[in-house]
């Protein structure tokens, strides 16, 4: 009976293991698959990144070390390209022109954004339909925008009637040099400025009000409150929208394409411009995929710059 007994006991003890060894197995399988799966669930996407950012850069930075023959015929030139970029007028004027065009468009849209998005922190009625109508034109794709301000560019157009009590003739809005740029700017300010009320009314909405009420409790003026309270839950989101803002205008090209095609006389002839005209109109893609990486680099000194100066740590 004992002996019985004995060897229930055991048989019970070796199934308890064998059924923690199969638990202990179990466990150790789906912690490797749990592992390993999360970085295979990454794969279509990495996957999808390389093939619409890392292979075009790739591409673009291989072509830029090539000077492209008749006859489709390529040869390997270095920096020959980039060499020649300090040589190239129009490359240069290009930069002079893209550097105006983000000093005024994105200058007056940070202005104008944060007057609008500091009117409608305020309680005014149809607040909810004043944001509506002022995003509206966020939304709508550059080649409509280009399109509907090219009609009201026209000669005798809207524009031309507004102006006309004032200055008695047609402006040439996208036709004089003098005016074409400041045509271009208007388009684009009258496009992204909903992009900075949206960003900068989101902060202001952030800021405590518990916090503000002390302040007017302890008598601190206007200016000190905003300086003290509200800069310092927007100084990220400031810092954000403008490497954005500069990001975008840096590489604008649709609207300036259908309003003015980078005239008249080169008016317009941002950088963006130019390349397109570089790689399709003379075929010159080496030039060309030159001045793309060029501009990226640009870009990201920009946006270091940004970051740095703010001390920002997104």
């Amino acid at each position: 009976m004992a002996t019985e007994t004995g060897t229930d006991v055991r048989s019970t003890a070796d199934l308890d293991e064998q059924l923690g060894a199969e638990q202990s197995t179990r466990e150790r399988v789906l912690l490797w698959v749990d592992e390993r799966l999360k970085w295979l669930m990454t794969l279509p996407a990495v996957f999808l990144l390389f093939a619409l950012t890392f292979y075009p850069l790739l591409r673009a930075i291989r072509m830029s070390t090539q000077q492209y023959l008749p006859g489709g015929r390529t040869t390997y030139v270095g920096i020959e390209n980039y060499v020649n970029l300090l040589n190239n007028g129009a490359f240069l004027e290009s930069l002079v022109v893209t550097g105006k065009f983000i000093g005024l468009a994105v200058g007056l849209e940070f202005v104008l954004g944060f007057g609008i998005a500091l009117v409608l922190n305020k309680k005014i009625k149809m607040r909810g339909l004043w944001q509506t109508l002022i995003l509206v034109p966020m939304i709508l794709s550059p080649t409509v925008i280009g399109l509907i301000w090219r009609l009201m560019y026209t000669p005798d157009g809207l524009l031309d009637f507004m102006a006309a009590p004032f200055i008695g003739r047609n402006v040439g809005w996208i036709s004089d040099p003098d005016v074409a740029l400041y045509a271009v700017v208007a388009t684009d300010v009258w496009q992204w400025t909903p992009l900075v009320v949206l960003v900068i009314f989101a902060g202001l909405q952030s800021v405590p009000d518990d916090i503000q009420e002390a302040a007017i409790m302890d008598g601190a003026p206007r200016w000190r409150r905003f300086v003290d309270i509200v800069f310092p839950y927007l100084k990220s989101l400031i810092v954000l929208v403008l490497i954005i803002r500069v990001v975008d205008a840096l590489r604008v090209f649709a609207k300036v394409y259908i309003l003015t095609r980078g005239g008249p006389s080169n008016a317009t002839n941002v950088i963006s411009m130019e390349m397109y005209r570089t790689a399709f109109r003379f075929s010159n893609f080496g030039q060309a995929s030159a001045m793309a990486i060029s501009l990226l680099v640009v870009v990201l000194i920009l946006a270091m710059s940004f970051v740095k100066i703010a001390d920002i740590e997104f």
